[in-house]
């Protein structure tokens, strides 16, 4: 444990105002050494000081090192839940975990991916941490992605203007 977190843990004891596994909820995002793709989103703590870029297109959430974010919480499992970015849409999934995991209270089964549309709140165990869009590439879903060298033709243009009706030629 770092210097920071210890003696934040201490001042939190000291003062009567929690336990350890709640003065310590998550580790700060690392620092970036050169510069990263844009975040499609971002996980905020429950007291919104703590942001963690989502700029990957799988980061999970839990107490492993190697997860993207690392919660210290005895409710958080290792491999806890992931979130998915792909094609514009983020899912978010529980990996089986044992604290659960719920999306605006609803709660998640494992292998059962829930859609996130909008900003939102997530129970992560015991942690609640808030989602929220980061900068999202302008996607047309890939049914209507536009197909290079091939345009749509322009409408051909009417001879009469609309609405104008056309006199009726003399028999």
């Amino acid at each position: 444990m770092n210097r920071l977190k210890v003696l934040a843990t201490v001042a939190l004891l000291t003062a009567g105002l929690g336990t350890a596994s709640a003065a310590v909820a998550a580790d700060p995002p690392p620092a970036k050494a050169e510069a990263a793709a844009p975040a499609w989103g971002k996980l905020l703590s429950s007291d919104r000081k703590l942001a963690y870029p989502l700029d990957k297109p799988e980061v999970v959430v839990g107490t492993d090192p190697a997860s993207g974010v690392v919660l210290h919480d005895n409710s958080v499992s290792p491999q806890h839940a992931k979130l998915v970015y792909k094609d514009g849409a983020v899912t978010i999934e529980d990996l089986g975990s044992k604290g659960g995991t719920l999306v605006a209270g609803t709660s998640l089964k494992k292998g059962k991916p829930f859609r996130i549309v909008q900003p939102v709140e997530i129970d992560v165990g015991a942690v609640t941490l808030y989602f929220e869009w980061g900068e999202r590439p302008a996607l047309l879903p890939p049914s209507q992605k536009a197909t290079p060298g091939k345009q749509k033709a322009a409408p051909a243009k009417s001879k009469s203007p609309v609405g104008v009706k056309k006199k009726a030629s003399p028999k």
